[in-house]
Order: C-alpha cells, then structure tokens, then sequence
C-alpha cells in the first residue's frame, strides 16, 4: 500500500482470479498448528494488526469478489474499504468447524446485526455473493460479466475526489467502528482464536491432517455439511400436511 500510494494512487482494487478471490490462510501445519499458546496468540495478533493497519491506510480500498472468498479471505475482504461481488461468488468460514474463527468474524455482527451473524456464521456454510448482498455483508453484487468493469467505474468515481478529503471521508466513515472498540475486539478475536486452537476438535483436525492428509481431513471435516445449507433451511417450502 505504502507504494500504491507513493505512485498517486487514490484507490486500489484487490482481486484473486476467476477461481477465487482467496483460499484464506495457508493451512500449513508447520505454521497454524502451535506451538504453544503465547507464541500462537502473538502470531494471531500480528495478523489483527495487519488488518488494522490496511483499513486505516488512506488509499481507498476495493474488493473485486468473484469465486471462493474463505476463512481468512473474508477477513481481507471485511478489511477493505467497499466489498463488491459476482452474484454467484462463495463466501463463508468453513474453518469454523475445526479450524477456529477468523479475526474480522466479530465485526459480522456490526454489518448484518446479531442474530444475522449467527445465522451465517455458526455453521461455517457457504453464502452467495447475491446473498451476502441482501444480508448487508458486502456493498452490492453483479453478474460476473460485468462485475470488474462496475469496479473499475466505482473506482475511477471516488478517484475524482481531491486526495486530502478523500483521506478525511475515509477517515470519518472509520471513527465509528473505532469508537466502538474495534482494536479491542479484533485483539478479542486473536485470543478467542488462539484458545481454539487447543481444543479438541482442531487438535484432533491436525492430527488427521498429519495422518492422511489435507484434503482427506477437510473432506472428514464438511462431511457431515454437505446435504444442505442453513439459507436453504429457511427457504425451504412448507411441507406442513394439508388440514
């Protein structure tokens, strides 16, 4: 970011592929499986500070989401300034079935409210772009075929503003989330995460990693998710006998 904006840049647009716009953290066991709490919870707080730092930098940020946006992509896409999707973009947090949380998922409750937050979050499944729209969690969302020319637009509108007011807008727009505690509750979400971590569940979910392998673990791991979705649930039709 530091060059983006050295290089003039008012705006920057933060895409993956067609495939994904992140995968999330890399599930190297070498590196998330701790060692021990106090070094895990440290290596968790420099990703919160991270995440800190990117929003409050004054280049405007913008998340082009097309594809999978998983676990620790979520986080990223929070951390940016404006979310915008394809329509049929995947968006969730798996990893909480036995992986722990991710750092920005407090603040889901701040963007669709509580009961929402729970609704989309306590079972990991995935939620479409047009969804997550509805649901207030990303700014909008599009057909896929048009999406990047609709961000390159949005992009080019906001880079119309002088840099010095743009920074002060920015800035204005963040106080709210920063009066309310935002530093506190993400450091909140790094020590929840590292006490996941010693669980017995994401011992147990590193142990089958070490055993027979990433993919087999995370297939043993959403097995039991597969059938269906949570959304799918309560918009199911009622099946309730005629009288």
């Amino acid at each position: 970011l530091k060059s983006v904006r050295e290089a003039g840049a008012k705006v920057m647009i933060v895409r993956g592929d067609e495939r994904a716009f992140s995968s999330g953290y890399k599930l190297d066991p070498g590196v998330m499986r701790p060692a021990n709490l106090t070094t895990d919870r440290d290596r968790l707080v420099d990703v919160t500070e991270f995440m800190r730092l990117y929003r409050a930098h004054p280049v405007v940020t913008i998340a082009e989401v097309r594809g999978y946006c998983v676990a620790g992509g979520t986080d990223l896409m929070l951390a940016s300034d404006i979310a915008l999707t394809s329509d049929d973009a995947q968006l969730g947090v798996p990893n909480v079935r036995g992986l722990g949380i991710t750092m920005m998922l407090p603040v889901w409750s701040w963007m669709v409210g509580p009961q929402r937050a729970k609704l989309l979050a306590l079972t990991g499944d995935f939620i479409t772009g047009a969804e997550a729209a509805q649901f207030g969690l990303v700014a909008a969302s599009m057909p896929g075929t048009i999406l990047s020319d609709r961000v390159v637009a949005i992009a080019e509108r906001i880079a119309l503003m002088p840099e010095e007011l743009l920074h002060v807008t920015k800035q204005a727009l963040n106080a709210a989330w920063d009066a309310a505690g935002l530093g506190t509750t993400l450091l909140r979400a790094a020590e929840l995460d590292a006490i996941s971590h010693g669980t017995d569940p994401v011992i147990g979910f590193w142990d089958e990693v070490e055993r027979d392998g990433m993919r087999a673990a995370l297939q043993s791991r959403d097995h039991s998710f597969s059938d269906t979705r949570i959304l799918d649930i309560l918009a199911a039709p009622d099946e309730a006998p005629t009288p």
